[in-house]
């Protein structure tokens, strides 16, 4: 919940949502290859009470920082429409399931795995746009009272053969940071190697320090005692953020969850089109 002072700064930028929400950009040149036009827009349908408090908790109940934020998100949205890029231009990177939605963690937030061995692309821009849609898809399907989303990262074969690039996930968490504040529950590691770490000790410099308290490392056949988010270790039991039965057994959950590229994308293409038409229908 906001504090009284927080709730103020929500209340001052509501009043101000017309001023936030005009003379936006067109859509990029480049964006337009990816995207599908004929999505609206509906910037007002995203900048709702909750959108406008994850803002005014990241930047601390700052009024100009957290207008300035708003204001730059809303022109990134107009300019790159991220709810509106198309499954086609995505496709190859759901191919071998290095990463997809599935599921729900125990705090019912979506569940994005992420399986870095099944690398099969080496695009950054693209490999960036397959993370965007998916975290627009798991926002579509967050249930009521949740905003944020789990990762579940396997890193038992992970190598830099198979990893992204150090600017591709800078890259990525500077979208996560300014473009989806908050949106972050849990990244959960499972069997860091010391490789892996290594590589986080790279990156986790480019990371906020809210963010990175998030960042949690398991070995879910060790007993470790439970952490509290607040903890600085960033060692935790896997049970603090999932039941075993409603976890992939490849990532050491009961699970027995088998990626299927066929049908995922079926039912990928079907949302899709179910939410251009309920955001078209809200346009008429």
């Amino acid at each position: 919940a906001l504090s009284a002072d927080e709730q103020q700064v929500l209340e001052r930028i509501k009043a101000e949502i017309p001023e936030l929400i005009a003379d936006l950009p067109p859509i990029d040149e480049e964006a337009k290859k990816f995207v599908d036009e004929t999505v609206p827009l509906d910037i007002e349908g995203w900048l709702t009470d909750e959108c406008i408090a994850r803002y005014v908790r990241a930047r601390k109940g700052v009024y100009d920082d957290t207008k300035k934020a708003l204001r730059k998100s809303i022109e990134w949205r107009a300019a790159t429409r991220p709810h509106a890029l198309r499954p086609d231009v995505v496709e190859i990177e759901s191919r071998t399931g290095k990463m997809y939605f599935n599921g729900f963690d125990k705090l019912s937030r979506p569940v994005i795995y992420m399986y870095n061995h099944r690398q099969n692309t080496k695009e950054p821009d693209n490999q960036i746009r397959w993370v965007v849609y998916t975290l627009e898809l798991c926002i579509r399907h967050m249930r009521p009272g949740v905003e944020k989303v789990t990762l579940a990262i396997d890193t038992t074969n992970w190598g830099f053969s198979n990893s992204v690039s150090i600017g591709t996930a800078k890259k990525f968490l500077d979208i996560l940071s300014n473009h989806y504040p908050e949106r972050l529950g849990r990244a959960v590691v499972f069997v860091p190697p010391k490789l892996f770490v290594g590589f986080y000790s790279l990156v986790s410099p480019f990371i906020d320090p809210v963010t990175k308290a998030k960042v949690a490392f398991v070995k879910p056949n060790d007993p470790a005692p439970a952490q509290s988010e607040n903890s600085n270790s960033p060692w935790i039991a896997v049970e603090e953020c999932f039941a075993r039965d409603s976890l992939e057994k490849d990532c050491y959950g009961n699970w027995a969850f088998q990626y299927n590229h066929q049908v995922y994308w079926k039912a990928v293409e079907d949302e899709f089109a179910q939410a251009k038409a309920a955001l078209l229908d809200k346009q008429n």
